[in-house]
């Protein structure tokens, strides 16, 4: 089935300094195997038409629940909050700040896709087992078509990654290789 770009948005979540960067309170280092793939990807799909949406963690206090459980991380206005810059959203980004796992949960991001009149997501960044999970998650629910690309998304631990890359396929939407999705992308 191939991928009609225009009604399509690229969802990046949580690359942020603070699990980005060796300074960072929650670092993955993993995760800076996937950035060169998110920014072929960024490029190619922005060029065909599609949009980008960063949903990012930005807590505002210590009674977040992620906070309880992870300690204070992301918090609003901080560096570490910061989408890394080889990712810095573009000027025609969109970005949504999320307080917990799922990027819909209370934020804006269901309203920003209709009225950006979004039929399919894709979804990248990091972690691939809780928030990449839950924001797909998310969209499943309120009918949106969800691509994950394996290749686009990681987490700090390997078995975590793996048993949740063929939740997505059996219970979500559809997996691929950043390969793959370019492949079927239309261009015309």
């Amino acid at each position: 089935m191939g991928l009609t770009v225009v009604g399509t948005a690229l969802l990046i979540i949580d690359m942020l300094n603070e699990y980005l960067s060796p300074d960072g309170k929650i670092y993955c280092e993993k995760a800076l195997e996937i950035v060169p793939n998110i920014i072929n990807l960024r490029s190619t799909l922005k060029k065909l038409g599609g949009k980008v949406i960063y949903v990012n963690t930005s807590h505002v206090g210590e009674g977040d629940p992620e906070i309880q459980k992870w300690g204070s991380h992301a918090m609003r206005g901080t560096w570490g909050a910061e989408v890394i810059e080889e990712l810095r959203p573009e000027p025609d980004d969109y970005i949504v700040y999320k307080r917990t796992y799922d990027g819909f949960y209370n934020t804006e991001l269901e309203i920003t896709l209709k009225s950006l009149f979004i039929k399919n997501v894709v979804v990248v960044g990091i972690h691939t087992h809780v928030c990449v999970l839950l924001t797909s998650l998310g969209a499943f629910y309120r009918g949106f078509r969800v691509i994950a690309l394996e290749d686009c998304m990681t987490t700090g631990y390997q078995p975590n990654h793996d048993s949740r890359l063929r939740f997505y396929s059996s219970h979500i939407g559809e997996l691929y290789k950043l390969s793959d999705l370019l492949e079927m992308t239309d261009n015309d």
